[in-house]
């Protein structure tokens, strides 16, 4: 599944990606509603612009909620996204790039001490380098879906 975020909706946007879907931000203008891109397949537009409510597109969601957690439960919850589908740590969170494996020995010197010496596996986005590995943040990712009612599976 594709995104296209409302630029508005930047903190969903993030933890999209953390959660292995393909989303760019993009700016929605609901006063000229012929600039939204054409419906595409297994791709759908995100916003919180209640004027965009008039154009009835099944590929548009109006999200109520305000915060990028909620929006994510929300989100999921809407389009039926159950938690197995969630890819974590395949997308940089920043770019949008599908993350690369990196040798434990190359990030050496790059991460700090303690996450080299407690971590096994890394990832780097091809794009920006940026290293990702799966830290606390993963769970928390996780607990925050699961407090959305999305099961409590963990990721």
């Amino acid at each position: 599944m594709k995104f296209l975020v409302d630029l508005p909706l930047g903190g969903l946007a993030k933890w999209l990606r953390f959660c292995g879907f393909d989303t760019t931000e993009v700016r929605l203008t609901p006063a000229a509603p012929e600039t939204l891109p054409p419906p595409a397949p297994d791709t759908c537009i995100l916003t919180r612009r209640q004027a965009f409510a008039r154009l009835a597109r099944p590929d548009l969601l109006i999200l109520a909620a305000e915060t990028p957690e909620a929006q994510l439960r929300e989100v999921l919850g809407r389009l039926k996204i159950p938690r197995r589908r969630l890819d974590f740590l395949s997308r940089c969170s920043r770019c949008n790039d599908l993350l690369a494996p990196v040798d434990r020995e190359q990030v050496l010197g790059l991460v700090p001490e303690y996450v080299f010496h407690t971590h096994r596996r890394f990832y780097e986005c091809p794009r920006c380098h940026r290293l990702f590995w799966p830290g606390s943040h993963l769970q928390g990712i996780a607990k925050k879906i699961g407090e959305g009612g999305q099961g409590s599976q963990s990721p």
